[in-house]
């Protein structure tokens, strides 16, 4: 583990996995030029010397794979320990591979579960062990509007979104009212990993403004982040439709 270090300047922390790219890295900037002490997790610390260079007091970051089960107990827990005043914890770490059933592989499922959804629930049994969570504390979890439902392309994404979703609902339900635990459900946003699509990507965002989107919401009344509209509502809108009339729908997806 690689560690930059910083000096708090307020009160005001945040700790973003995932934080070296896409909305991660988007959401460490947006924080940062809040003037918020911003914990960044990653596996990259290359990708991150513009922050490290421009906001060099309030930005801490640890060099982490989260994927590595086997050192990231302390590594993580190492983490928290320097930084237990923590207001926010944006769990946002994740990976994109666009396979369906003609190409997909045991290998890409386990690096997908692993990423996607293990380190989720390997972080948070971190959290649970050294951060009693209350009313000042704010858990996200970044899913995707993939995990409503099946998709087309999306044998293995879809399903690891589709956990989440239903892991912070859960979470919603377990934990104290007063906590304010977020689900945040993005639709295609501009970044490396959906650069490798093929297809065209309905209401493309850029990651910049979906973490301004996440910053204005986050703190205010709700569970549920969800955008951009209107392709969010379709697809919520195609989680309730009966299995007869989605499959058409899909088809038709796929055709085009």
């Amino acid at each position: 583990m690689q560690k930059t270090s910083s000096t708090p300047t307020q009160n005001n922390k945040v700790l973003i996995t995932g934080a070296t790219s896409g909305i991660g890295y988007a959401l460490a900037k947006k924080y940062l030029s809040e003037g918020w002490q911003v914990i960044g997790i990653g596996r990259d610390i290359s990708k991150v010397k513009e922050l490290m260079s421009n906001f060099r007091n309030n930005f801490d970051f640890f060099e982490i794979d989260l994927s590595d089960f086997k050192n990231l107990n302390k590594n993580f827990s190492d983490v928290l320990i320097n930084h237990k005043n923590l207001n926010t914890i944006i769990l946002n770490a994740g990976i994109y591979i666009p396979d369906s059933y003609e190409n997909f592989s045991f290998k890409n499922a386990k690096q997908s579960f692993d990423i996607n959804v293990l380190s989720i629930y390997f972080t948070i049994e971190i959290l649970r062990k050294n951060i009693h969570l209350d009313f000042k504390h704010t858990l996200a979890i970044v899913s995707s509007v993939a995990g409503y439902r099946g998709l087309p392309k999306s044998i293995l994404y879809g399903p690891t979104k589709a956990a989440l979703i239903n892991l912070c609902e859960s979470l919603r339900v377990d934990l104290p009212k007063e906590v304010n635990i977020k689900l945040i459900n993005p639709g295609f946003i501009k970044t490396p990993a959906t650069s490798i699509n093929n297809f065209k990507m309905p209401f493309l965002m850029t990651a910049e403004k979906a973490a301004l989107i996440i910053f204005s919401r986050i703190y205010k009344k709700g569970f549920e982040i969800s955008f951009p509209f209107p392709f969010n509502f379709m697809m919520k809108f195609g989680s309730i439709l009966p299995y007869n009339i989605y499959f058409k729908f899909t088809d038709y997806i796929s055709r085009k």
